[in-house]
């Protein structure tokens, strides 16, 4: 599914390049379909990202957790990128996601 998924998206892009170039004398659409072709690089991304991490197992587990406990305020994930060579170096990422 995420071939089809990619393969959509860069058709899609590249059918807004072509009308991009088409509709090149309106200010306009040319503001239109650059800001579509970022948005759609953009979820290329985004794609891509899911499928290297597995984002969506992450959030499969955390509306587990929140159907378990609905007063559950924080959850805390942590990964493990690699092997620790010399200390442990941790990045925080803090979401909102109400």
């Amino acid at each position: 599914m995420k071939t089809t998924i990619k393969n959509h998206l860069e058709e899609l892009q590249l059918s807004a390049s072509k009308m991009l170039l088409y509709h090149s004398d309106n200010k306009m659409l040319i503001s239109y379909f650059k800001d579509l072709n970022e948005k759609l690089v953009y979820l290329q991304k985004l794609n891509d990202m899911e499928s290297k991490y597995n984002l969506t197992a992450i959030s499969d587990y955390i509306e587990e957790l929140t159907k378990i406990d609905s007063e559950l305020t924080h959850i805390d994930i942590s990964i493990q990128l690699k092997e620790v060579a010399k200390e442990k170096k941790v990045a925080k990422v803090n979401a909102k996601l109400f």
